[in-house]
């Protein structure tokens, strides 16, 4: 077999935009693929074409298989870690306005996925819920 990532898309409004994202992993880790591109959401305006350039992570729902760590990433010359994700639990950013990008040089306003602790033989699998803000600008 292989490895099956699914992202499904549960809300895409003018500015919010809610992921769902289920991974089972059998022949080998994930290395760093994009997980959400503001560029391939709906539009930020009225009309849907003027698209958002940045996201901000307002929260994400975990659970992750033991063994098994998921990190997110921002995309950037230099892809700069979000979290490493284990074990199952609730992240809340919106009280100080969200998690930003702070890639520095090279920004994409992308989200980047990969696991680590898959080993021979295993199955493994996680789900992820990560409600995201889109912005104008990369962040």
């Amino acid at each position: 077999m292989a490895n099956d990532v699914t992202i499904q898309k549960i809300q895409d409004g003018p500015r919010n935009t809610t992921i769902k994202v289920q991974g089972k992993l059998d022949t080998s880790d994930l290395t760093q693929q994009t997980l959400v591109d503001p560029a391939t959401l709906d539009g930020i305006d009225n009309t849907g074409t003027l698209k958002a350039q940045g996201l901000l992570i307002k929260r994400i729902i975990y659970n992750v298989e033991d063994l098994l760590s998921v990190s997110l990433l921002w995309d950037a010359t230099t892809p700069v870690r979000i979290e490493d994700l284990e074990g199952r639990g609730y992240m809340g950013f919106g009280d100080f306005g969200g998690l930003t990008n702070n890639g520095g040089a090279g920004v994409t306003g992308k989200i980047l996925i990969s696991t680590q602790g898959w080993s021979s033989g295993a199955v493994l699998s996680f789900s992820l819920v990560i409600e995201l803000v889109k912005t104008q600008q990369v962040q």
